[in-house]
């Protein structure tokens, strides 16, 4: 078998399977919106996490989110939310309803600021595929004139300008895109004690609240250290934090 049918296969075969994953994924979807709209909301919040482990989207995540909201816990809602504004960032109506439910929780509506919103236009890995093809170019810009043994052109500066700005940008974008996956969501349905250290025996260091935003600041065994957005910092159970990194 030549290179270019076994080729031609593996893509045909790989379509085939995002296409196969992508009727699952609706079909759950669809469960869980009849489901939803009966009030039979096990089923809904069954059928919406199945879609989500088949083909993650930002509308699964939504409605995952306002399901568990119907089942009393605005917690895991807030986090489904969380991450339904990672996949969609510029969606209003998520941002709206995230809002409203941190406010009916206590907890500040906490609109991400400007730079943070820009930082994901594009995921993570395209960030990344940008901040190379942006450093190569510039690279190669900057090397050719001299191999060539010629001034650079005006056209030449302004690729490199240019080049230099989107790689500028894109490490900007990186760093904070991992400071946003390296935080999460209390999940507890109280506020919760934080320890000293990673046991629930160790003194108490302060309290995280139900919904409310933390920063990972270390791991260890089934504890994570964090820092919440009311400045609280100990450690808390894995069951009882979410990291926004899924």
């Amino acid at each position: 078998m030549s290179l270019l049918p076994r080729i031609s296969f593996f893509f045909i075969t790989f379509a085939l399977v995002l296409s196969a994953n992508g009727s699952t994924a609706g079909t759950h979807f669809q469960t869980g919106i009849k489901a939803y709209e009966n009030g039979d909301y096990g089923t809904a919040e069954t059928a919406f996490t199945m879609a989500v482990e088949t083909d993650e989207t930002p509308a699964a995540r939504h409605n995952l989110g306002l399901t568990y909201l119907q089942l009393d816990q605005p917690a895991q809602a807030v986090w489904q939310l969380e991450r339904a504004l990672l996949l969609d960032p510029f969606n209003r109506s998520y941002r709206e309803k995230l809002t409203l439910l941190r406010n009916q929780l206590g907890l500040s509506p906490g609109a991400p600021k400007w730079y943070i919103q820009f930082s994901r236009i594009l995921a993570f890995k395209a960030w990344v595929m940008v901040a190379t093809l942006s450093f190569w170019l510039l690279l190669a810009l900057l090397i050719l004139p001299r191999v060539n043994q010629k001034k650079a052109s005006h056209r030449i500066k302004l690729l490199s300008l240019l080049s230099a700005l989107i790689l500028t940008l894109s490490l900007t974008a990186i760093q904070l895109n991992l400071k946003t996956l390296n935080s999460g969501t209390v999940l507890s349905k109280e506020t919760t004690a934080l320890h000293a250290a990673p046991a629930t025996a160790a003194p108490e260091s302060g309290f995280a609240r139900p919904g409310e935003r933390a920063h990972v600041i270390d791991r260890h065994n089934d504890f994570y250290k964090i820092k919440t957005e009311g400045s609280a910092t100990g450690w808390l159970s894995k069951t009882d934090f979410h990291p926004l990194a899924d």
